[in-house]
């Protein structure tokens, strides 16, 4: 899942690494564990965020893990839409939402 190391700013710097416009993000914790939100400006920037990183490796200067990205379609301020992602380890020897619209994605660890 994302680190418990992992911060909102790290998670904005990863999610706009596919060059999508991040306009908010939040990790938090719940009974799944680390969780990431990222909104988007455009609902396209959310969809190439989702095709380019998933599954692919969050790093930070304490952790690393990979995640996956799922989408949240809920309208948000109605222009707003949603995507989730989900984290997940995987053994470092295989190198590898609130992801929205104005959208939202999650990571999930």
């Amino acid at each position: 899942g994302l680190p418990a190391s992992a911060s909102w700013q790290d998670l904005k710097d990863h999610m706009r690494s596919c060059g999508g416009t991040v306009t908010f993000a939040q990790v938090f914790r719940d009974h799944n564990g680390i969780l990431g939100v990222v909104d988007y400006a455009t609902e396209d920037d959310m969809k190439t965020a989702m095709r380019k990183l998933d599954d692919t490796e969050f790093k930070n200067p304490f952790d690393r893990s990979y995640i996956r990205l799922k989408a949240d379609n809920a309208k948000r301020d109605g222009s707003r839409s949603r995507s989730r992602s989900r984290s997940r380890s995987r053994s470092p020897k295989r190198d590898r939402k609130r992801s929205p619209s104005s959208s939202r994605s999650r990571s999930r660890s």
